[in-house]
């Protein structure tokens, strides 16, 4: 067991690099449990009333309003209101899809930072709101006719909801590429995060085990490094450095960096070595 350092890690300087403790993950898996539930309850509550017979046994009449029952609450939504509320329902539902897979994912690779418990907690209202807007597009008539409230089929627009907020990254590209169009582009703003380039790595050679340091630029929200067919876990990350130690089965080549949004391959070849002093291949 090695002595901890006297000097804080770049990892420990850095605001949610460090990773996530049990009591996070516990503490957010409880709250997105909870989200969970209150979401179906509000999605049935809300959910229009289904046409009933007329008077004349033959004639379907779509009721205009029904009552919600909530906890010490009994609204009564008119059907255009139901429509929004199980809209937006069903698209932090999608959200919270997406948040349990890539929470699961991360948690069982041991590769989840605390810096990414707040966009789990954010992506659910990110799906409720592209829920709602797709809604606005499709009843604005851009991509259907216009109709009344009666005429939508909730299914149809609960579903469409879901998957926009399950999907609300590939809904914002697809955005992006429709306006992109139409209007004109605009310009970088001095924030602008670039995309991760490696630059370096040191040493270029030795056995499973060695430390090796990775310099480059984005580097902040590295997930691992990757030595052939080998993958390591990172430490001490910082924008422009990490470091990370050659794991066991590792093979020659040119280490791979692996980010968010993809990866990134060193310009330089990495040796590995056994403890003889021999390359591995």
């Amino acid at each position: 067991m090695t002595e901890p350092s006297a000097e804080p890690s770049a990892e420990s300087e850095s605001p949610g690099g460090t990773y996530a403790r049990t009591r996070d993950i516990v503490a957010v898996f409880a709250v997105l449990l909870i989200v969970t539930a209150v979401l179906v309850i509000v999605l049935v509550q809300a959910w229009p009333a289904s046409p009933r017979i007329g008077p004349d046994g033959r004639t379907e009449i779509t009721p205009a309003a029904k009552t919600a029952r909530f906890p010490g609450w009994s609204p009564t939504l008119s059907r255009e209101t139901s429509l929004f509320v199980i809209v937006m329902a069903a698209g932090a539902l999608g959200g919270i899809a997406h948040v349990l897979r890539s929470f699961y994912w991360y948690i069982g690779n041991r590769a989840l930072r605390r810096s990414w418990l707040p966009m789990y907690l954010l992506l659910p209202f990110v799906g409720a709101l592209f829920g709602l807007i797709v809604y606005l597009v499709v009843r604005g008539g851009l991509t259907s006719p216009a109709g009344g409230a009666a005429d939508i089929n909730p299914y149809g627009i609960t579903a469409i909801a879901a998957l926009v907020g399950q999907f609300s990254r590939e809904t914002a590209e697809k955005f992006h590429s429709v306006f992109s169009t139409l209007l004109a582009p605009a310009p970088q703003g001095r924030d602008h995060a670039p995309a991760a380039t490696v630059t370096a790595i040191e040493p270029l050679g030795g056995p499973p085990g060695t430390a090796v340091t990775v310099h480059g630029t984005g580097l902040a929200a590295a997930m691992g490094v990757r030595f052939g067919p080998a993958r390591a876990a990172v430490s001490e990350v910082t924008d422009t450095r990490l470091r990370t130690t050659v794991p066991v089965g590792a093979a020659s080549g040119c280490p791979i960096v692996y980010m968010p949004a993809g990866s990134v391959a060193s310009p330089e070849t990495f040796t590995v070595e056994d403890p003889a002093g021999r390359t591995a291949t």
